[in-house]
């Protein structure tokens, strides 16, 4: 009877935390959509062709950076510099229908930090490939904007990061390499990591909190933190066009 007892209170502790998890989510995502809608309505067109809308976003504050690397006009091949973060809605554990529900509605989505000042490479971690031992923390080839099959992609930048502070994040993912991905995303924490808790430490290195709610790091989070700002975004917009909106001081 004890353990029927403790049991039933772990369930209810459970449902309660993913209660939380999902109204916070929920919440957080409508301010993810109001800050994604500001950057776009700041949009220029500058050029179209078959596959994207350009739209350049010229800076408004004081922040935001366009000194490193973020896009080659008309060019969007690898995109992003040394601690700038992606976000993609899309569900992180394909086939799994709880993570694909909770990420259509919360931005939980996945995550990876540039790693180089050309954007060429990332580190990540997945939880969904065929290959269970490669469901851990790697460098990949900057490939994001090639997948025209992902309906929304955030880069996000941190904001007011010296290159020492960039250096400290890269050099904590790396130390991370070859981890396991955390299935639980709440237990074993020190040994694995599941994506957006990998970028979330890996920025927390150099002193700096992006995981807004201190909850669980999700994408909303990241995108909603204070500390960050959106430096690209692109949408699906037809069957195979995307509009693409990016930071640019460029005239």
């Amino acid at each position: 009877m004890h353990v029927i007892k403790k049991l039933i209170k772990l369930i209810i502790i459970i449902v309660s935390l993913f209660a939380v998890f999902m109204v916070n989510g929920l919440i957080e995502s409508r301010v993810v959509n109001k800050e994604l809608e500001e950057f776009k309505a700041r949009g220029e067109l500058v050029y179209e062709n078959e596959n994207n809308i350009y739209y350049r976003v010229k800076p408004k504050y004081d922040y935001e950076d366009t000194s490193r690397h973020i896009m080659n006009d008309y060019f969007d091949w690898q995109i992003g510099a040394t601690g700038d973060i992606f976000v993609t809605s899309r569900n992180p554990l394909q086939g799994n229908p709880i993570t694909g529900f909770i990420s259509d509605h919360t931005w939980v989505g996945h995550t990876g930090l540039v790693i180089d000042d050309e954007g060429q490479n990332t580190i990540e971690i997945t939880g969904n490939l065929d290959d269970r031992d490669r469901n851990v923390v790697d460098i990949w080839y900057n490939d994001w904007v090639i997948d025209r099959t992902t309906d929304q992609i955030v880069l996000l930048r941190v904001k007011n990061t010296t290159e020492d502070d960039r250096n400290k994040m890269v050099e904590y993912a790396k130390s991370q390499l070859g981890k396991p991905y955390n299935y639980t995303f709440l237990f074993n924490r020190a040994y694995s990591f599941y994506c957006s808790d990998l970028v979330s430490r890996s920025v927390a290195n150099a002193g700096i909190n992006v995981n807004y709610d201190y909850l669980a790091t999700t994408g909303s989070d990241m995108i909603v933190s204070p500390n960050t700002y959106i430096i690209y975004y692109r949408e699906k917009i037809g069957e195979n066009k995307f509009a693409v909106y990016y930071l640019s001081g460029d005239e």
